[in-house]
């Protein structure tokens, strides 16, 4: 690690955030020197890039849903599209917390005869646009953090049905195929969805290969189809044993 680097990860612990802006002013450096300099410090984990800069990773605690609608947007908005490409019009469907899930969202607007249940109070106006689907929100917990529904109400909500498909999304995956959060009201649930769905789909971009979250909420195994934008060579053996789609 050169000596801007060290000099970046100082500055990311002292504010809790770095600027490219900031950072280009502060060495007297480009801004794309800056922009690999923190694609490199996300890359070792060190960093997680948001829009206009990076912020420090947690294992404990999830950065600001704002700030992760915009990490790896153009990524998202293609899992979007791909997760809906496998919704057939006249299913019934879950949609979870989540900036992805919300991009899956956006992209069934024009799907037909759909009837979605979510706990994902940012997708539930998003899918009420479209005249062509009903919309059920769970009871719960509001958690304002990301508007996001959670806890034992929620999963009671779930246990109502029997779900055609169901589309989840984590804050965190490991090497051995394991996905993690950090709420356990919304780990408890994630796993109420997988039981009550047909087949669910796993919606995450590979920022979540090199994040940390305490709450274990399924294996690979239990997914019947992961959708992500690319491949990571330590992860591709896990992958495979899945029906991954790549985007």
């Amino acid at each position: 690690m050169n000596i801007r680097h060290a000099d970046i990860l100082e500055r990311a612990r002292r504010n809790g955030k770095v600027t490219v802006d900031g950072l280009a002013a502060a060495f007297d450096v480009t801004l794309q020197t800056i922009r690999r300099d923190l694609s490199d410090l996300a890359a070792q984990g060190r960093l997680e890039r948001v829009h206009g800069g990076a912020v420090l990773p947690s294992g404990l605690t999830n950065i600001g849903y704002d700030q992760r609608r915009r990490l790896n947007d153009d990524a998202k908005a293609r899992i979007g599209l791909a997760c809906a490409a496998q919704i057939e019009n006249g299913s019934s469907l879950f949609i979870g917390i989540g900036t992805t899930c919300e991009a899956v969202a956006r992209a069934l607007v024009h799907h037909e005869g759909l009837l979605v249940m979510t706990n994902n109070l940012n997708a539930a106006p998003i899918l009420s646009s479209n005249p062509s689907c009903r919309v059920l929100v769970t009871g719960g917990n509001l958690r304002a953090a990301d508007a996001g529904l959670v806890g034992a109400q929620t999963a009671a909500s779930v246990r109502q049905f029997k779900f055609d498909i169901a589309v989840i999304g984590c804050s965190a995956m490991d090497l051995r195929g394991d996905l993690f959060d950090y709420d356990l009201d919304e780990v408890i649930v994630s796993q109420t969805v997988i039981e009550n769905s047909a087949a669910t789909v796993l919606a995450a971009d590979t920022s979540k290969f090199t994040r940390k979250a305490p709450a274990r909420v399924a294996s690979l195994a239990d997914i019947s189809m992961f959708v992500t934008d690319q491949t990571i060579d330590k992860f591709a053996p896990l992958a495979s044993a899945n029906r991954t789609i790549l985007c």
